[in-house]
């Protein structure tokens, strides 16, 4: 199969793909899709803080077969390069895979200009590496150095546009986590042909200055390098409460988003204007935040139990009881895959951004082997097709079922620790947290 053919293979596998998402994640939110052009060459610019997570987002959340540009290591055996090419893989090569091999990245380039002349899509990621913060990396020239000698070498008559995408995680490796794809307004590579006749370098600067300055706004950036962890937990911390006394959105996920943009933004106003303010307030998020991990506890959890009265976690225990068959259920036929790969992947992950990763793709592969032989062993016990065909259906829809299930019994077990074990803390930590929150409103207002 050439690369630039549309392919049923891998549609086949991509909707398989987008399923796997839909399990692992408690929402996707998509934007902007009408930007996407029609009938163009593209080329997909997007932050990149999460490994190969970053990819697929944008390939689940659009129609296009996109070739996209990967890191040249992975392409070492041929059986990974003919399944890699299938699924439309390209190498590019860096400094870190020897000198010698920067040269293979002209057929690569020349490639993927046939690509673009062919009217289709490509992705890379602009900086070139991930980072696993919320912060983008300084932008390489490998797009405006494509983009633009693919339409010098047709006379600028490509029609090429180059489409930003911001990708935001609301945690990088957890299940069940939040993931917004925004699709930006594209950048028409036309209109850098006059700086290009004058000046081919300046020119490739330029684009990628505006690529930077086109994703920034779709995703959350945090610039600053010396207080990140303090930024994060202040937007763990005051998010959702200022979201609550500002409207962005009626989407209720790119409400929490916007809100908390806007929040960084003016933490960072704070820090230049009022660094007093500031460092008082860092320092106070710090205190509350040792405590928090001193009790083995998250601020979710102070939050949960600091809301709950006794009579709601009456009910909740009461939910909690009649939940359980459910829960049991799911848990039956999805422990196993779910628990074992992370109990052996985990400890072998230096990089916390490749966790994700690592357990998306054991996912893929694990979780329909033990679906399978779970039928088989309820085809055993009952002798019946239809209900192993209705059990292997339900599996996965129990399994997602039972880790929400799961993480609700743990909120009503921790929010009775803290009432109970904790009860001298509780009104303390709790109160601490609703202070902290009402200071930082009132300094950034």
């Amino acid at each position: 199969m050439s690369i630039k053919s549309w392919s049923v293979g891998y549609e086949i596998i991509r909707t398989y793909v987008r399923f796997a998402f839909w399990l692992t994640h408690q929402s996707v939110v998509i934007t902007g899709r009408h930007h996407i052009p029609k009938a163009k060459p593209v080329i997909f610019a997007a932050n990149h803080q999460n490994a190969l997570m970053d990819p697929l987002a944008v390939v689940c959340t659009n129609s296009l077969q996109t070739t996209w540009l990967a890191r040249a290591d992975i392409f070492k055996s041929k059986s990974a390069q003919s399944f890699l090419k299938y699924i439309k893989l390209l190498p590019i090569y860096r400094i870190r895979d020897g000198k010698e091999n920067l040269s293979n990245n002209e057929q690569v380039f020349e490639q993927v200009t046939h690509l673009l002349e062919n009217g289709q899509s490509i992705g890379l990621f602009p900086e070139a590496a991930h980072s696993g913060k919320r912060q983008m990396l300084p932008h390489k020239k490998a797009i405006p150095r494509i983009a633009l000698e693919a339409e010098a070498k047709n006379n600028f008559k490509l029609k090429l546009q180059i489409v930003p995408v911001g990708i935001f995680y609301n945690h990088y490796w957890k299940f069940n986590r939040t993931l917004i794809v925004q699709y930006g307004e594209p950048i028409e590579v036309d209109r850098y042909r006059e700086e290009y006749a004058e000046n081919p370098q300046k020119a490739m600067l330029s684009l990628r200055d505006e690529i930077h300055d086109r994703i920034a706004p779709l995703t959350l950036q945090i610039n600053s390098k010396m207080h990140y962890q303090e930024y994060e937990n202040i937007r763990q911390l005051v998010g959702k409460s200022y979201s609550r006394a500002h409207f962005f959105s009626k989407n209720k996920v790119l409400q929490l988003f916007y809100a908390e943009k806007e929040l960084i933004a003016k933490i960072e106003k704070l820090e230049n204007s009022t660094p007093e303010a500031f460092e008082k307030i860092v320092q106070e998020t710090s205190l509350y935040f040792q405590k928090v991990n001193e009790l083995n506890l998250t601020d979710e959890q102070v939050a949960y139990a600091g809301s709950t009265n006794w009579a709601e976690l009456a009910g909740n225990i009461v939910a909690a009881v009649v939940t359980l068959p459910v829960f049991l259920f799911g848990l039956l036929f999805n422990a196993i895959p779910f628990f074992v790969p992370r109990r052996i992947i985990r400890p072998k992950v230096k990089d916390t951004a490749f966790l994700s990763t690592f357990n998306f793709v054991a996912g893929l592969v694990v979780f329909p082997i033990l679906y399978l032989v779970g039928t088989i062993l309820v085809f055993m016990v009952t002798g019946s097709v239809l209900i192993s065909l209705l059990i292997f259906i339900l599996m996965p829809f129990a399994g997602k079922l039972a880790f929400n299930l799961l993480l609700f019994y743990q909120e009503i077990a921790q929010s009775l620790a803290i009432k109970i074990r904790h009860k001298s803390l509780q009104a303390q930590i709790v109160k601490k947290r609703n202070e902290l929150i009402g200071s930082i409103l009132r300094n950034i207002a």
